[in-house]
């Protein structure tokens, strides 16, 4: 799939939790547009067609095959604005390289993903509202009460450090996961995990795991097909 690549990783994200088969899906873009000098494009789409083609990357969910890199869909995110090496798996790694221009895999992913994944599409037409809040100094609770105003159906807060949450925004998230509308604590720092705390239960919040607000906001979406509790979302973000 040829993709470009500011949202290639929510798109990657998508079809590893929905794609009901271990066929490789694999995921191409380029950072340089075909007039430059040493386009990447060509080269990354040999090598997509090659994984795609791979015996080795049967079951390994859904893939993203660009600068001679094989990331996996749930842990990858574009990190630079312009370099051709823009995506990474930040600490977690790549699954492997192109080298000759054959796929040679290291690791795979151990979360949920495609046949193995519970969430079914074949007859949704639309997926449920969820917006992403990004906290900041001094920052206050209008725009979660905008969101919910809007319609949103859950929220992903992009919060500080691990999951922490403004005291001038928190008592409005646990007035609205209360009421019903999950509230997902994600973090707006690149690497690391969100774990649960006891306020989490308290307060009915859930916690992202390792997924950045981005991913975070597919996994609500899809969750919220099934179940509006937030113990069963918990679960979800724990396996995939």
């Amino acid at each position: 799939i040829t993709h470009g690549t500011d949202t290639l990783e929510e798109t990657a994200y998508f079809l590893n939790l929905t794609v009901k088969s271990e066929k490789p899906v694999v995921l191409v873009g380029a950072m340089r547009p075909a007039t430059a000098i040493s386009a990447d494009g060509p080269v990354n789409l040999l090598n997509a067609v090659a994984l795609a083609g791979s015996q080795e990357a049967v079951g390994k969910g859904v893939l993203i095959a660009m600068n001679d890199q094989i990331n996996g869909a749930r842990d990858a995110t574009k990190t630079n604005t312009t370099h051709v090496e823009t995506f990474k798996s930040w600490e977690l790694g790549y699954l492997g390289y192109f080298q000759n221009g054959k796929p040679i895999f290291y690791k795979a992913s151990l979360r949920r993903h495609t046949a193995a994944a519970e969430f079914d599409i074949s007859k949704v037409t639309a997926l449920p509202r969820v917006d992403i809040v990004y906290l900041h100094v001094n920052c206050d609770d209008i725009l979660v009460r905008a969101a919910v105003s809007a319609g949103a159906l859950g929220i992903v807060i992009a919060a500080f450090g691990h999951g922490n949450l403004h005291i001038n925004i928190k008592p409005a998230l646990i007035k609205i996961a209360r009421s019903g509308i999950p509230v997902v604590r994600s973090t707006r720092v690149g690497n690391g995990i969100v774990s649960r705390s006891a306020d989490d239960t308290n307060n009915k919040f859930i916690a992202a795991d390792s997924l950045n607000p981005q991913k975070a906001r597919i996994l609500l979406q899809l969750a919220l097909l099934r179940t509006k509790s937030p113990e069963e979302i918990q679960k979800m973000f724990d396996e995939y």
